[in-house]
């Protein structure tokens, strides 16, 4: 089955933003369970941990900043697109008597 270049634009931006979205959901799930049901010492955080988050924090950063990207160069795009349609003037055709 041959697929439009629309068609596949649409599956190809789905598919990222369930890619996108299962790491961030992997990510904060990762995040609790090593909270909730790992041992941390009372004194503080582990220096393992630390940096841990530290890692998840610029991960999250880098992937919710990447989506917002494409998410606003879309929209600029689609944006565009609809406001230059607005602009074309009707012209009616024009009657030969």
């Amino acid at each position: 089955m041959k697929y439009t270049p629309e068609q596949l634009d649409s599956m190809l931006r789905f598919f990222i933003g369930i890619v996108f979205a299962m790491t961030v959901m992997g990510m904060v799930f990762l995040a609790l369970y090593s909270l909730v049901f790992i041992t941390q010492p009372m004194s503080g955080i582990a220096p393992a941990d630390k940096q841990f988050f530290f890692l998840l924090s610029d991960m999250s950063k880098y992937i919710l900043g990447s989506l917002a990207t494409l998410l606003a160069i879309k929209g600029k795009d689609v944006l565009n697109d609809k406001l230059a349609e607005e602009k074309k003037p009707d012209v009616p055709e024009s009657k030969e008597n």
